[in-house]
């Protein structure tokens, strides 16, 4: 038997190729927007606080209220939440450019999740100045 006689399988039609989903850019774009608005609320509070409790209560962090140390600690330990969200975003964005869908969104993704850290660091020294000069 040659190759000549071996039937090549038929062509799949277009119609039955699966569609390209954009869903991972998506989930990427939303995780990456949720990593650098969470880091910039969170750091903004913390940063806006610190000059005033500072004046209130002594120049050590161990001086003012338990409650404030809670918060402050809250606050910070909250950015392992925005920074694993933007590590998934960034996953997400290579799974959805490997697709070859929704591109614009997972470069988006990809910028605003490396992004977040520099803009809420920031946001975190911007307040703290804010706060010094409303002093």
């Amino acid at each position: 038997m040659t190759s000549y006689n071996i039937p090549a399988f038929p062509a799949v039609p277009s119609s039955y190729a699966p569609e390209k989903s954009a869903r991972a850019s998506s989930w990427a774009l939303g995780l990456s927007l949720l990593a650098l608005i969470g880091g910039i609320v969170a750091m903004g509070a913390v940063g806006a606080s610190v000059a005033p409790m500072e004046a209130a209560s002594g120049y050590y962090f161990t001086d003012t209220p338990l409650w404030y140390q809670v918060a402050v600690l809250v606050g910070f330990a909250s950015l392992l939440i925005w920074t694993v969200a933007g590590l998934a975003g960034i996953v997400l964005a290579v799974l959805g450019l490997r697709a070859g869908s929704g591109r614009a969104r997972a470069i988006s993704a990809i910028v605003l999740a490396v992004l977040a850290p520099v803009l809420t660091l920031a946001v975190l020294l911007a307040a703290m100045g804010a706060g010094i000069v409303l002093l």
